[in-house]
């Protein structure tokens, strides 16, 4: 969102830089199209930029963009939990044995999922994951009950409030419990250059740093919420029901996560979670993550 208003507000021309959006459907897929260069900028979660880099990639993360854990537990009315309201962990045992929605196997909500599980108590396959994608087609799998609960990121909570067809159970992005997830907040989605750009290019990183600072500026100044709202629905509107409002609602739950810094802190953290969750095989250096000149 901060390189959308960049894009709108002519913040990138001030830099001197032109941005040019590009839709990739996937973190991976996103990291691959930076390592391969068709893109210069790619922007997704640490964990991708992680394995990337452990795979002999050369990447830098220039600035954050979504500092907070994007993911909520999500599910159908119809499903029986019974510690539904309480803190985590009690509502796991509820979802034992259930279908679990993620965007794609072996991602980041996944991993979360695991991570969840394993510190209730509980082995990761205790519970059967389904991938269903962005949360369009993880709502649909919701509705017409081929998962029980979804591990999704924004619109689906607001969809879910909205609509009242789900209900959320667990944000993440507000969790104390466990602090392995609410440690991770600062660090989780990040926009990463080729360390060759950062290297033979290092106006453009400050560029695109300074324009993402100007975004920022705009964005959380509240007597420019109309504008961006309307800059956001420039680039996608929801075709449901109430769509508008879903749309409102999701943006106003994105604003705070619309920060250009990033907490080195999370970035050992979600480096620490992977290793845990026996996605990486020995520990990871996370200061080796970041371009010095970010903020």
């Amino acid at each position: 969102m901060l390189f959308r208003i960049a894009a709108s507000k002519g913040f990138c021309e001030k830099h001197g830089i032109t941005c040019e959006l590009k839709i990739i459907a996937s973190g991976p897929l996103g990291a691959s199209a930076l390592i391969s260069r068709s893109i210069d900028v790619g922007f997704f979660p640490a964990e991708v930029q992680i394995s990337a880099m452990i795979a002999g990639a050369k990447l830098k993360t220039i600035l954050s963009g979504a500092r907070l854990n994007p993911f909520a537990i999500v599910v159908r009315n119809e499903l029986d939990i019974p510690h539904a309201g309480k803190q985590f962990p009690d509502f796991m045992a509820d979802l034992k044995g259930r279908k679990i929605g993620v965007p794609a196997r072996g991602g980041s909500a996944e991993l979360q999922f695991g991570l969840l599980a394993k510190k209730a108590g509980f082995a990761p396959t205790d519970f059967t994951y389904v991938a269903v994608g962005a949360p369009n087609t993880s709502y649909g799998a919701l509705i017409s009950r081929q998962i029980d609960a979804s591990m999704a990121y924004e619109p689906s909570g607001s969809m879910c409030d909205v609509l009242r067809t789900c209900t959320v159970l667990f944000n993440l992005s507000e969790a104390n419990e466990p602090l392995e997830i609410a440690r991770t907040n600062g660090g989780v989605t990040n926009s990463v250059v080729t360390e060759e750009m950062a290297e033979e290019k290092p106006q453009v990183v400050d560029a695109l740093i300074a324009a993402a600072r100007d975004s920022e500026t705009f964005v959380q100044d509240p007597a420019n919420f109309d504008e961006a709202l309307q800059i956001a629905k420039s680039f996608f509107r929801f075709d449901l029901p109430k769509g508008d409002e879903i749309m409102e609602v999701s943006f106003r739950r994105t604003l705070p996560t619309l920060r250009t810094s990033i907490d080195r802190s999370a970035l050992n953290q979600i480096a620490e979670n992977m290793l845990t969750m026996k996605q990486i095989d020995a520990p990871f250096d996370a200061t080796r993550l970041v371009h010095a000149g970010a903020p």
